[in-house]
């Protein structure tokens, strides 16, 4: 990645907006909008405050209300909206917007195991093991890695220090963290870059889900159900806990395919290249340690490494592109 100027890492690139042909109509309204706020009303910012908790409140009922999934997913994108409406500009905004973010992103990865009998009826299994296994010249990369590496049932000292590895996939929002409190100025892009990176995964959640290859052996028996989930039983170690009884899997098991943990981690190794090789270096090697760890734990296949960081590279790709209709979404929202 080539280094860039300040500038460039504060607006990104420019290229032609998907805005254009509708670009005087949206003027028209936003200066609308705008003499209505300065004549004093502050209904749409109330409107916007009072709208999130009633979001938040009705996703959690989703299962109990029979809420179908786009309705669903349409209520997750008012928190973060919302939010940014209703907070003023500065860093209480930056902190509340990525909130929504967030909570949007569990949404999206969630959502899909609401109903894992009819998701069961197209997990891929099988499909990912192929792949890895003619990565690994034979043996899936995961299960070579535990053969070589592992002692069975036991708890090492590397088991603990990947596992650490793995554990750190907040670095970036550490990086952001950084940025509001000593470089403001570089926050929008920044955060907009990391949570498209987070997102693009989504869909693949719905229309692509995998067991990882800790499912697929303890509970497929695939590979021999010689693959453990050793992040578990890292944590059950260190807490001195028996682990879950069988069945207890929070969240969504089977969201896999592609590896947020590796497009957020690209995205910003990309973002610190801009800066200098020297930084750019750092997150590459932190995004080598983290693909290292996801495959050596079980928790995922080389193959959701490989389109982790095609989603990354796409975002890249198509900012030029998206930039524009983003910065017209700010400035509206402002």
């Amino acid at each position: 990645m080539p280094t860039r100027p300040a500038w460039y890492r504060r607006r990104g690139p420019h290229g032609p907006s998907l805005l254009q042909p509708v670009q005087p109509v949206l003027d028209s309204v936003s200066g609308a909008v705008n003499r209505r706020i300065r004549s004093g009303s502050r209904a749409p910012v109330a409107i916007a405050a009072a709208s999130v908790p009633v979001a938040v409140a009705l996703i959690a009922a989703r299962k109990r209300l029979g809420m179908h999934p786009a309705l669903t997913l349409t209520l997750g994108c008012v928190p973060p909206l919302g939010l940014a409406i209703a907070v003023p500009k500065g860093r209480r905004r930056y902190a509340a917007v990525a909130a929504g973010y967030l909570h949007l992103f569990k949404l999206g990865w969630e959502l899909p195991y609401d109903e894992p009998e009819k998701l069961r009826r197209r997990l891929w299994i099988d499909e990912p093991i192929r792949f890895d296994t003619v990565v690994g010249l034979g043996v899936p990369p995961g299960l070579r890695l535990q053969h070589a590496l592992r002692r069975r049932r036991e708890v090492t000292l590397l088991d603990k220090l990947v596992t650490a590895v793995y554990g750190s996939w907040f670095l970036p929002h550490i990086l952001l963290v950084y940025l509001s409190a000593r470089h403001e100025e570089f926050v929008p892009r920044a955060g907009a870059r990391l949570a498209a990176a987070y997102h693009l995964t989504c869909p693949f959640y719905f229309f692509a889900p995998e067991a990882p290859p800790w499912w697929a052996s303890e509970k497929e028996g695939r590979m021999g159900g010689e693959i453990e989930r050793v992040a578990r039983l890292v944590v059950c170690d260190v807490l001195k806990r028996p682990p879950p009884s069988e069945g207890v899997v929070p969240g969504n098991p089977w969201g896999s395919m592609p590896s947020d943990h590796i497009s957020s981690a690209a995205i910003t190794a990309m973002g610190l290249a801009e800066v200098g090789p020297v930084y750019g270096a750092i997150g590459w090697s932190y995004v080598a340690a983290a693909a290292y760890a996801i495959v050596y734990l079980g928790e995922h296949y080389v193959a959701d490494i490989i389109v982790g960081l095609a989603i990354a590279e796409l975002v890249r790709r198509s900012e030029p592109l998206a930039a524009p209709f983003v910065r017209a979404v700010a400035r509206a929202v402002d």
